[in-house]
Order: C-alpha cells, then structure tokens, then sequence
C-alpha cells in the first residue's frame, strides 16, 4: 500500500498512484544519497527540450552534493527494463505513478518515497536551485532527527 505522504504527494502532481510492495528496510544504503533526482525525458518531448539544458547547467553546480542522478529515457519503449532501473534505484513507486510522463525531473526520498518537489520546463534556473536546495534541507533534517 503506498504511504500516504507519497500518495498526496503524487495526487498533488497530477499522477496517478500505484500500489506496490515496498521493503520496510530503508532504500539508501551508506553508499547511496538518500536523495534521488529522477529526470523523465523522451527525444520526442518538447518540455525535454527546454528543461533538459537548464536542469543540466543547474546539476553542474551540484555535482558534490548528496543526491544521485537517474534519467530514465522513454524515447526507445524500453519500460520494463526502466521499471527494473527504478527498482534498483529505490523509487519504484514513483516510476510507476508516472505512467510514462515525460518533461519533468522529481526528487525523491528514496526512504520515504517522498516526491520533495516536481522541477518543469517552467522552473527558472533559479527555481531549480530553490527546489534542490530545499530537497536537500529536508533530507538533512529527516537524518538529524532519525527519521
């Protein structure tokens, strides 16, 4: 059943939620960043185009910070083996709520589920550091308190 927080989370964006099994074990790993910025992108979509140069001239700025990069890339059909990359990855919930949407990047609490924020084509670069800078706060203070 999908927690709740994650449910509103995914109502809030406009996705539709689906429910799958989730281990009660937390999804990081001291090896892996808690944080997940997942970039949903497709060649044929016109969002991609614009967010993708933005979000990548953002990323550069943040590449020591603690969160992992996944693109998951639906120009070529391959879903299953992208809903096997979001299992490895941890957010598996979240991949399935997309229902194959592209034009968009979400950070995710990869313990929780948790969508942190939805980053679009309408995000200024400025935007986009406010939603990552955010994210990481969260993510800080959910580890500072245990959670």
């Amino acid at each position: 059943m999908i927690r709740a927080p994650l449910l509103a989370s995914l109502l809030v964006l406009g996705l539709t939620a689906v429910a799958t099994a989730r281990e009660a074990t937390p999804a990081s790993t001291a090896d892996e960043p808690r944080l997940v910025a997942a970039l949903f992108r497709s060649n044929w979509c016109g969002p991609c185009k614009v967010l993708e140069p933005r979000y990548e001239a953002v990323m550069a700025d943040y590449a020591e910070a603690p969160l992992e990069r996944v693109r998951f890339d639906s120009s070529f059909g391959r879903r299953s083996a992208l809903a096997r990359r979001a299992e490895e990855e941890g957010v598996s919930e979240v991949f399935e709520a997309t229902a194959g949407a592209t034009g968009f990047v979400l950070l995710v609490d990869r313990d929780t589920g948790d969508v942190l924020a939805r980053i679009s084509m309408a995000y200024s670069d400025a935007d986009i550091r406010g939603a990552l800078d955010h994210a990481l706060r969260v993510i800080a203070d959910r580890e500072a308190f245990g959670l």
